[in-house]
């Protein structure tokens, strides 16, 4: 073999390496693209249906939000197509960029609406006596039906703010659970006597009621459904 014949040889080695770290290099951009498209890809939907469903509550949203989540979603799907049919020698800088902003938009999407759910949810539900169901149960009032909707009203409360956004749909049943808590408060009355229940029900609000209600009649009634201890007088 003569020093050219091994000279060409070696530059051909050379560039064969050199294709391959090249190989090497632009797949690892291209897993590290892909890699970093597929957090937002997978969450762009359900931060678009939160979007949505906080749209239904009386907050301030930046106008043209919803639009805009749209697009994101629309370009980071084509961005997904284009990645792997990019050339060797093509420059990543645009794509990069694309999914730069991407992910910084889907930050700032999940800030906007986690924060407008949270704040929502946290408003405490309906006050409800449970110690009073409890004696009015002691006292043999018939309150059983009257527990089960309570339990069955808080656990579906506590199922829609467990999440840190909503759902489709979150917003309708948090207003059912608490229309359902509230409707629990308003039947305690219902269970007993109106003139008696209207103390009791009185007695949960802040204002309480006074102490002049409790006439001989109704401390007997009261007393009767054994739940007279319940109350407490509060000097203002």
């Amino acid at each position: 073999m003569t020093l050219r014949s091994t000279i060409q040889d070696l530059r051909a080695h050379a560039e064969v390496a050199n294709d391959e770290h090249q190989v090497k290099v632009r797949t690892g951009q291209f897993a590290d693209l892909s890699a970093r498209l597929a957090p937002a890809l997978a969450e762009l939907p359900a931060l678009n249906v939160a979007l949505s469903e906080v749209a239904q509550l009386d907050i301030d949203l930046p106008a043209g939000r919803e639009q805009d989540a749209a697009q994101v979603a629309e370009g980071l799907r084509a961005l997904a197509t284009e990645v792997p049919a990019l050339g060797m020698d093509q420059n990543l800088d645009l794509a990069k960029e694309r999914v730069r902003s991407a992910e910084k938009y889907t930050r700032e999407l999940r800030a906007v609406v986690a924060g407008a759910w949270q704040t929502y949810v946290s408003q405490p539900p309906p006050a409800i006596n449970s110690d009073l169901i409890d004696a009015l149960a002691q006292g043999g009032v018939d309150v059983e039906e009257l527990r089960n909707a309570l339990e069955t009203a808080r656990a579906h409360l506590l199922a829609v703010t467990f999440r840190q956004i909503p759902d489709r749909g979150a917003v309708q049943k948090y207003r059912d659970a608490i229309e359902s808590i509230h409707r629990c408060g308003e039947q305690v009355g219902d269970v007993v006597d109106p003139d008696i229940a209207e103390g009791i029900v009185g007695s949960q609000e802040p204002p309480g009621v006074p102490l002049t209600w409790f006439t001989p009649e109704r401390l007997e009634k009261l007393r009767a459904l054994g739940i007279v201890d319940r109350f407490q007088v509060r000097l203002q």
